[in-house]
């Protein structure tokens, strides 16, 4: 039986929905139910789910990676799902060096490292240049990639998952990364020597229509927990399953390479003894699970020092923790609340909650040279651009990401092992929510009459109107008995103002009920509100709209330019108000701009939205590749612009 938190999430993702029969099963033998919608007789395709390798393996934790199937014929690696990135990689086994044995690797670390790639035993593999990697390099990552194209599909066998053809493969040689990778953007790439962008594994999925949305969802997994549970990664979709709704939605930024933006609000420790602040001023933070730790302000890791007894490590950078300090904190049992925000003040919050067993991780070579250890996974850094959650926090926390709409959202997970999944496609255009939408954060229940109800009304209307009626006849006859008084001015009293029943402030979760379901109506924003199939949705209008009429007709409102707030992410929100547009919002200057604002809807009809541009990749030379400014233009799903004040584009080599 569903928890009554599922329910609410179920009823608010889903509009005028009826459940779909479809059905299909995990690895572990537990039913998954698609929830797909019929939106002018058009049925979304199911999401594509990627089955876990079903390995936790790692050198900085314990991670659970994914299988990828790459070249012809095909050969199995396993991989991890990098959230800020869209192009495959896989380990080159052809690199001299590739197991590092003078930092303590075994000579045999093929199998370790997910498996090596020959790109010459594959007949597909079309040979391009070698180039720098680029990925996080601000962090301290590095490493080059011998570039081309193969054939990538997902999962162990074909049974598992799409196969697609032509897909960009970088042969990397790096001992930052241990893993491969399979970014989950719908980013283009932009190689040299081509000169068209080239399309992502995502899109790829996306526009040949095996997947309605371009949206995901990913889960790293948490080894600590129950009999350990593993990742959760999704195209098209979302398993409600997983995670514990909220209303809090999350904007895009305009920086195509740092685009998953939250606002840590504030870090609590909890104890036995009482709560302890370790952070109190709002900074920005990418979510990132490229990297395993969390890069925060120095400040902030002092206050992680003196609470849990941490010692930074000069040599390796990181906060090795000893037995002793291990057992102290065992003793102490912290659990360490986030609490985020779309912005830096205003608007509603989420707390992610990490207990200490998320920060207990292993470390091994080649990070630490010759030597194992366990580590607490923060990072102090005085970049204020380099702030980073990274695959620590996603072992606790559940991002689906809606690039058509640029939100997101983050929910705290949930563990339970004999749930069965509930996988929710995810429409290529959000829904509105219903009319009357709750703006509190309780939500507001409304039930479906039944027939009889129905015809209860019915006559107790008809009754009290025949009742009505008759007084009014009485009163008129008593009228005409008595003299009318003398006629006298009207005294105006009040005018008064007309108020309209507030419609949601941000919606979120809700859902029109079927055949005697429940609706149910939560506080939030419009992210991801899908909807079941052969679910029939009212037309949308030519822009973002924000009602329902009574007549199921969608009302549109007026699109309206907020300024964004710093780092280009806004407050995604509506007005108190039934069928106003956005709320306005004080310019808020973006990081490296000065005073100057960025104008952001999110509306997919909005020729403001910023594009999804490519990422270039240097050529190989002998100097790093340089960071340079980008610019901001018009949005066109189709067209590739630069972005301004972009501090991380990387640009072409020679």
């Amino acid at each position: 039986m569903r928890t009554l938190g599922k329910k609410l999430f179920y009823s608010l993702v889903l509009l005028n929905s009826v459940r779909g029969s479809g059905a299909s099963y995990n690895e572990d033998g537990l039913e998954v139910e698609l929830e797909k919608m019929d939106a002018d007789n058009t049925t979304l395709a199911a999401p594509i789910i990627a089955v876990p390798s079903q390995h936790w393996e790692g050198v900085d934790g314990n991670w659970s990676t994914f299988e990828i199937r790459v070249g012809t014929p095909a050969n199995v690696f396993r991989v991890l799902p990098v959230t800020s990135w869209q192009e495959t990689w896989v380990i080159w086994g052809s690199a001299a060096g590739h197991c590092n044995v003078s930092a303590g690797v075994s000579p045999d670390c093929g199998d370790a490292r997910g498996g090596l790639f020959d790109n010459n035993t594959s007949s597909t593999w079309e040979n391009g240049q070698e180039q720098f990697l680029g990925l996080d390099e601000a962090l301290g990552y590095d490493g080059e990639g011998q570039y081309g194209f193969d054939t990538v599909g997902i999962g162990y066998t074909n049974d598992t998952g799409p196969t697609l053809t032509h897909q960009v493969v970088s042969a990397i040689f790096s001992n930052s990364y241990w893993f491969g990778i399979l970014g989950l953007g719908f980013q283009p790439s932009n190689l040299t020597g081509y000169g068209d962008p080239q399309a992502s594994f995502a899109d790829t999925l996306f526009s040949n229509g095996s997947i309605s949305s371009k949206s995901w969802s990913y889960t790293a997994g948490a080894y600590y927990r129950l009999k350990s549970v593993y990742g959760n990664l999704i195209f098209g979709g979302y398993d409600a399953s997983r995670f514990t709704p909220n209303g809090v939605v999350f904007t895009m930024t305009g920086d195509n390479l740092r685009d998953i933006v939250v606002t840590i609000r504030n870090i609590t420790a909890t104890t036995g003894q009482g709560n302890t602040t370790l952070m109190s001023t709002p900074e920005f933070a990418f979510i990132d699970s490229a990297v395993p730790e969390l890069w925060l302000p120095v400040a902030v890791c002092q206050q992680f020092e003196k609470a849990f007894g941490l010692t930074l490590d000069q040599t390796s950078g990181l906060y090795l923790v000893n037995d002793t300090t291990h057992q102290n904190l065992m003793n102490m049992n912290p659990s360490i609340t986030f609490t985020l925000a779309n912005q830096k003040s205003g608007g509603s919050t989420i707390d992610i909650v990490l207990p200490y067993a998320a920060f207990y991780l292993d470390v091994k070579p080649p990070v630490l040279v010759n030597k194992t250890s366990h580590y607490f996974p923060i990072k102090p850094t005085s970049d204020n651009t380099l702030y980073t959650l990274g695959r620590a926090f996603l072992q606790e926390a559940y991002v689906t990401s809606h690039y058509e709409s640029h939100t997101f959202n983050v929910s705290q997970c949930i563990f339970e092992d004999t749930v069965s999944p509930r996988v929710i496609a995810l429409p290529p255009t959000l829904p509105p929510p219903g009319p009357g939408s709750s703006g509190s954060g309780s939500g507001s229940k409304h039930k479906k009459l039944s027939g009889g109800a129905i015809a209860g009304i019915v006559i107790g209307t008809l009754a009290l109107l025949i009742l009505l009626g008759a007084l009014i006849f009485v009163c008129l006859r008593r009228r005409k008995r008595r003299p009318e008084p003398p006629s006298t001015p009207p005294v105006e009293i009040d005018t008064g103002k007309r108020i309209d029943q507030p419609a949601s402030g941000q919606v979120s979760n809700y859902a029109s009920e079927v055949d005697g379901q429940e609706k149910i109506e939560i506080q939030g924003n419009p992210i991801m509100i899908p909807q079941e199939l052969q679910a029939e949705v009212p037309q949308a209008g030519p822009s973002y709209v924000r009602g329902v009429t009574e007549a199921g007709v969608l009302s549109p409102i007026r699109e309206q330019k907020t300024p964004m707030a710093e780092l280009g992410a806004e407050e995604g929100g509506l007005v108190e108000g039934h069928g106003k547009g956005y709320r306005e919002q004080e310019d808020s200057p973006r990081s490296g701009d000065g005073e100057r604002g960025l104008d952001h809807i999110v509306s997919p009809n909005s020729y403001t939205i910023p594009s999804s541009m490519g990422r270039g990749r240097p050529i190989r030379t002998s100097e790093s590749p340089t960071v340079s400014e980008a610019t901001q233009s018009t949005w066109s799903p189709n067209t590739l612009v630069q972005r301004r004040g972009s501090k991380f584009e990387e640009r072409f080599g020679d």
